[in-house]
């Protein structure tokens, strides 16, 4: 049976998780360490003064708790205001076709429930309306109120008509009218229990679950079934779940009556209220009683033996009115095993993240510079620009945005954003686009993911790639040399500034004048010694260039290089720094073009 299989693994899935657990936040934690079987408890508490106004400012003093007697402590209270823009309520209906009769019953009882929904529930509340052979795995609370109010048109009392209208009803409610009630009762029970258990999951607030019937039976017990949701374990599950049931009976059953003594029960041992007079009236209510109510936590120290444990809460503040749930049931050793080995075969197998396949864009020139971080971190500065087109490419794909990700081996974003491209006498402005990336790594492998994209941020290709990132906190270090350019003499004064950007491109002609900027440390605080040579192609050594050492320790030392006087073709300048401590060079290689 479709609803009575799923609700008996529902209610073993609720199990799962012990009473409280995601109430509160324990306050004192070495009571835990101090006693191992104690858990969390969490009651609800609705109270109001002499004229039935909420009282919204008591303290945990302002409250005496026992359970079975023992005084309690409580770590924490909490007022939960669910009006007035404060958390959205949870309602649920439960319409319990089968126990409701057809005609004045089924509209009196439609009506009522319809304009609650319309007055009572607010636009931030959710609700969720089911009906006893819905699917389980279809629960969804939701804002759509138009959903809402279709299901609520569509319902139709089934109360002693048992002609089956679906394959489901002929294959399993078959026999005689007490054999096809005592299934009714099974599948009503059995939605009932999944629909609380549900609810649980979703907040530890208070649950509204209204039920529409005019009265539910006991299942019949056969042998193999004992397992399946009774009555009392509808209360037991609703409990644990902070859920309130509020019967609407719109026949106003007989006391007497097995099925009214079974709603009766239901919202005297769930805090809830049966509602068999002033339908809407009593509708109002159950909102009411949703809207502000305090949530209280304390540590039991009774053993988890699945029994049912009575807990008494007074108001010590004069002419107060207090109502809350009679007690909890606490779990049992076979809840625990149960708990067990749920959670091992729910627990989701960690999926490796799909990694793109590397690929090297052919649409950008980018340039990765490495200096000393903090804490042992290197600083990686990026930079990019738009890659030389080849003579007779017709293409129009011209990037001008550039989307870069930064990933450390352990998946940590390192950095993520757009990044505008640079060139001759590049400054990053205040408020704009910045042409250059600046993120702090360990060393290692860093994973680089670049989104290339056209002015209308159109993405034209994506370049996938690893970098290996130094170490530079160890001996003589040389950061990454940076290479400005500059054509004028107003464009090398404006270059010659912290803001400038360094460029990607290794190509000038011989009209542009290089600024090159580094900084060079040891592994002391004796300041390394610095020299630089321009080489030829073969590596031959032309001249010495002179270096401008940095003013302060941290400071960048730099090169300025005029390429007026050299012919085209390829070129090398080698920075050397030289300690105590040992020795580090670098290369930078360049190509004059005219």
């Amino acid at each position: 049976m479709r609803v009575i299989w799923l609700a008996a693994f529902a209610t073993l899935w609720w199990m799962s998780s012990a009473p409280g657990d995601r109430a509160f936040a324990v306050s004192n934690p070495q009571s835990a360490i101090r006693n191992p079987q104690s858990h969390l408890v969490q009651l609800d508490i609705i109270v109001s003064d002499a004229r039935g106004r909420v009282v919204s400012d008591l303290t945990p003093a302002d409250f005496e708790l026992r359970e079975e007697g023992t005084p309690q402590v409580i770590e924490q209270l909490r007022f939960v205001q669910a009006a007035g823009g404060g958390d959205p309520r949870l309602f649920s209906v439960f319409l319990d076709e089968y126990h409701v009769s057809r005609g004045e019953n089924t509209d009196r009882a439609r009506a009522a429930v319809t304009q609650f929904v319309e007055r009572e529930v607010g636009s931030s509340d959710l609700i969720v309306v089911m009906k006893p052979l819905d699917s389980l795995l279809t629960i969804q609370l939701t804002h759509d109120r138009d959903a809402v109010r279709r299901v609520l048109e569509s319902f139709e009392g089934r109360r002693g008509d048992y002609e089956p209208r679906n394959a489901y009803e002929k294959n399993y409610f078959a026999g005689t009218p007490a054999r096809i009630e005592s299934a009714r009762n099974q599948v009503a029970l059995s939605a009932l229990n999944a629909l609380a258990v549900h609810l649980g999951a979703l907040t530890d607030r208070r649950k509204t679950l209204v039920l529409v019937s005019e009265g539910i039976g006991r299942a019949e017990r056969r042998r193999g079934q004992e397992f399946l949701p009774s009555l009392e374990t509808v209360i037991r599950s609703a409990n644990r779940a902070n859920v309130s049931v509020y019967p609407v009976d719109p026949e106003a059953s007989a006391a007497d009556d097995p099925g009214g003594a079974a709603l009766r029960t239901l919202a005297g041992e769930t805090d809830g209220l049966l509602i068999d007079g002033d339908l809407l009236g009593g509708l109002s209510r159950a909102a009411a009683d949703s809207k502000a109510y305090y949530l209280l936590a304390y540590r039991s120290m009774r053993p988890d033996d699945g029994k049912f444990h009575a807990v008494q809460v007074q108001a010590k503040r004069p002419g107060l009115q207090l109502r809350a749930r009679k007690g909890y049931w606490a779990p049992s050793p076979d809840d625990a095993l149960r708990a067990e080995v749920l959670a091992k075969i729910n627990a989701p197998k960690p999926a490796a993240p799909l990694e793109p396949a590397p690929h090297v864009s052919t649409l950008i020139r980018p340039w990765f510079g490495m200096d000393r971080g903090d804490a042992g971190r290197t600083r990686v500065t990026f930079v990019w620009e738009p890659a030389t087109r080849v003579p007779g490419d017709r293409s129009r794909r011209v990037p001008s945005r550039l989307v870069l990700t930064a990933l450390a081996p352990d998946g940590e974003v390192l950095f993520e954003g757009p990044v505008s491209p640079t060139g001759p006498a590049t400054v990053d402005e205040p408020g704009a686009t910045a042409a250059r990336a600046l993120f702090e790594t360990p060393p290692g492998r860093l994973r680089l993911r670049m989104s290339i994209q056209d002015a209308g941020a159109q993405v034209l290709d994506q370049d996938v790639r690893e970098l290996a990132v130094r170490d530079l906190h160890a001996g003589v270090v040389i950061s990454t040399p940076e290479v400005l350019r500059a054509r004028t003499a107003r464009e090398f004064r404006s270059i010659d500034t912290v803001a400038a950007v360094p460029v990607a491109s290794r190509d000038f002609s011989r009209t542009e004048t290089l600024l090159i900027r580094f900084h060079a440390s040891g592994s002391s605080s004796e300041r390394p010694a610095l020299s630089a040579r321009l080489l030829g192609r073969m590596g031959q050594v032309m001249r010495d260039l002179p270096v401008t050492p940095a003013a302060t320790p941290d400071g960048e030392n730099t090169i300025d290089l005029s390429l007026a006087g050299l012919a085209s073709g390829e070129y090398a300048i080698e920075v050397t720094a030289k300690s105590a401590a040992g020795e580090a060079t670098d290369r930078i290689t360049f190509r004059v073009t005219s």
